[in-house]
């Protein structure tokens, strides 16, 4: 057997290389750099990996109390992936920016036949607040889904006796249980609320609200019409009445499902 040697010569090159923040009044570009190669994509079935080496302006940069901005093409496709959803509930008559920590309860106090049980401050019956922002080029749905489906509230005790719910609107002496919209908001794009939670009438403390009726199969609540949206917002009330056949029992109760589904 013979065996050969190969001699492989080897360049090295010493450089150096200098990164100087650019600066204004306001913002700091930290350490701009001129990149060796560029964006890398490969994808399977299921997944996309996007990479590069060194990329030319590419981190975050200057920040403010309600802006940041992300430079370079590896930044920019982050961003564009990315969706936050969020849900807090509030008695108050607005959602605002309180933040509240799971798990989220709604609880609906003493239901009687003349006395219907809403969101907002009269009752001290939460609304529950969703916020949304995505900028995914098809948007985003929103959809929401309950345990009990159309027999709604379902005492835990004797599960047979329940508080229907239906597309109708809340009074007293009457048994309907449902959700509506009391408003929506985007800083960018819109925030749409959908199908029959999208109530003539609906607001906080309202017991004549029109209601949507529940189902176990998730139905669209809120959508951005196919566009990014940012700030997005919307304040949801729960509605309940009983009529005089309604049995009596202290452990009615629900589960309600809320999925954000981004379009990327």
């Amino acid at each position: 057997m013979r065996r050969l040697a190969f001699l492989i010569p080897v360049l090295l090159f010493a450089f150096s290389t200098l990164a100087f923040d650019m600066t204004s009044t306001s913002f700091i570009v930290r350490d701009p750099i001129i990149g060796t190669f560029g964006e890398e994509w490969s994808t399977s079935t299921n997944y996309g990996l996007i990479s590069a080496g060194h990329t030319t302006l590419s981190d975050i940069g200057g920040t403010s109390t309600n802006f940041q901005i992300r430079y370079g093409f590896l930044y920019w496709e982050e961003s564009a992936s990315l969706i936050t959803f969020d849900i807090d509930t509030t008695a108050a008559d607005t959602c605002g920016v309180t933040e509240s920590a799971a798990p989220y309860t709604v609880s609906l106090g003493t239901i009687t036949t003349t006395d219907t049980r809403v969101s907002g401050a009269t009752d001290s019956v939460n609304h529950i607040c969703v916020d949304l922002e995505t900028r995914a080029a098809g948007g985003a749905v929103v959809t929401v889904a309950n345990a009990n489906g159309a027999n709604g509230l379902a005492s835990a005790s004797v599960p047979a006796d329940d508080i229907d719910s239906a597309d109708s609107a809340v009074a007293d002496g009457t048994e309907m249980y449902g959700l509506c919209i009391v408003s929506t908001s985007a800083t960018t794009g819109t925030l749409d609320d959908e199908g029959e939670y999208n109530a003539d009438t609906c607001a906080a403390n309202s017991e004549t609200n029109d209601t949507g009726s529940l189902s176990t199969s998730p139905e669209n609540i809120f959508d951005t019409n196919g566009l990014p949206v940012i700030g997005g917002r919307g304040q949801i009330s729960v509605n309940v009445s009983i009529s005089s056949t309604t049995p009596a029992h202290n452990d009615y109760a629900d589960a309600i499902t809320f999925i954000a589904t981004g379009t990327f």
